[in-house]
């Protein structure tokens, strides 16, 4: 037995490993060295706690650990809660997995049998080693997922999990109910326990990718029919102008005919230049190669020109790139429509928006520049919204520095004398590490 002081050692030990692997993946409330200084005691306080809960079974001693847990790491992390609710029930599985596998592995050894004290302590190494290994196994794939999940998908793969964690631990209990089992017996419980191990890897692997997958089908999906949506605004406000051309095509032909008549040739020439401008306007403004690009720009170009915003883009040719079209969209619909909005604040003359996007190397630039009136709110390393619904709005900036960072690019801004501007910066492919 390891007696009070064995038991407290032990519960140090695991909710170090605990504390360890959570914090691998969460972002802390408290940077720098006061991080330890908070979690440290923490660890303490609940290494104290657990072995002299008053708690007689330890399914509820279980759960009375984990609830702890989880409102501990609620209070010291940032990110959802759904996300850490799948690390302590998936560090928890991994605990009661490596407990099944070291009371396996030391029945087939004939070490339970052993009370010295060397016996116990080389238990404690290869309990902890076994718990240790898997937990960092576990790490380097859930490394490879994407977080960005729907409520929905987080919910299933958390209440997946904890049905493994009460099956698993109804499998430890059952294991330690035989007193000498046979070793045909223990060679079935540790295939057992190694098939649940490899299903947590499954869990961690397979269900974030395929749940990740369907998100992007379905981000995919809603794009492409904005990108529909905002082809057909374009559209009918091109029809509504080519309406209005042909309505006034008759007098443009008469006013024609009577300067021609008078032997007004530069008259009539300039007159024709007119309307051949005023047609090449209801044309699509920006042909660069993307489709989702070209979409979204024209779209803007057209809300600019309802607002009466004076618009000037310079648009390289830009070629296929690797950032997915839900990022792309992210980043140029928040960082045109901040634009747009900021130009809404001043007068009509007041209002413009220029837009460059060009390549250099591996990279495409984004730079917009426009009027604002407002005078910007730092706050958290961003701009406060000005905006009385403080709940609905003020993303708009965070979105695009997120959007640019998961596409592995950079985003910056600027403001001075009343002239907002806007740089990004992001990779045409993948940039491979140095």
């Amino acid at each position: 037995m390891l007696g009070v002081s064995g038991g407290l050692v032990f519960s140090l030990i695991e909710n170090v490993l605990r504390y360890w692997f959570v914090n691998k993946f969460l972002e802390c409330r408290i940077k720098g060295p006061g991080k330890i200084a908070v979690i440290l005691p923490v660890v303490i306080a609940v290494s104290l706690i657990a072995p002299l809960f008053p708690v007689v079974s330890a399914v509820w001693r279980t759960l009375v650990i984990m609830a702890m847990t989880l409102l501990l790491v609620h209070i010291l992390y940032r990110n959802s809660i759904f996300l850490k609710v799948f690390l302590i029930l998936l560090t928890e599985y991994v605990f009661i997995i490596s407990d099944i596998l070291t009371s396996n592995i030391f029945a087939l050894a004939n070490w339970t049998n052993l009370e010295n004290q060397l016996c116990s302590m080389l238990e404690l190494v290869i309990f902890f080693s076994i718990r240790t290994g898997i937990l960092q196994l576990n790490s380097v794939f859930i490394r490879k997922l994407n977080f960005q999940l729907s409520i929905k998908s987080w919910v299933c793969i958390d209440v997946v999990l904890e049905a493994l964690v009460v099956v698993v631990h109804y499998l430890r209990a059952i294991n330690s109910r035989f007193s000498t089992p046979s070793p045909d017996l223990l060679w079935l419980s540790l295939r057992m326990s190694m098939y649940f191990l490899l299903m947590s890897l499954l869990i961690t692997y397979l269900f974030g990718e395929l749940f990740y997958q369907k998100e992007q089908q379905k981000a995919s999906l809603e794009l492409q029919n904005k990108a529909l949506e905002q082809q057909l605004a374009t559209d009918e406000i091109a029809a509504r102008d080519l309406k209005r051309i042909r309505h006034d095509i008759g007098n443009n032909l008469a006013n024609i005919a009577y300067l021609l008549k008078e032997n007004c040739i530069e008259e009539t020439i300039e007159y024709i230049q007119a309307i051949a401008a005023m047609l090449e306007g209801t044309k699509p403004v920006i042909q660069c190669g993307s489709k989702y690009i070209d979409s979204i720009l024209n779209y803007e170009i057209a809300v600019c020109k309802k607002q009466g915003i004076a618009v000037q883009f310079e648009i390289d040719r830009i070629p296929e790139l690797s950032i997915p079209p839900t990022c792309l969209s992210s980043i140029l619909s928040n960082v045109l429509n901040n634009a747009i909005e900021a130009n809404l604040g001043l007068n009509e003359k007041e209002r413009y928006l220029n837009v460059k996007m060009f390549c250099y190397k591996n990279y495409v630039s984004i730079v917009v520049v426009n009027p604002y009136y407002h005078k910007p709110i730092p706050a958290n390393g961003l701009l406060r919204t000005s905006k009385r619904d403080k709940l609905h709005h003020g993303y708009g900036l965070s979105s695009i520095k997120t959007a640019v960072s998961n596409c592995g690019g950079t985003f910056k801004y600027s403001y001075n004398s009343h002239v907002f501007t806007s740089t990004i910066v992001i990779p045409i492919s993948p940039v491979s590490a140095s």
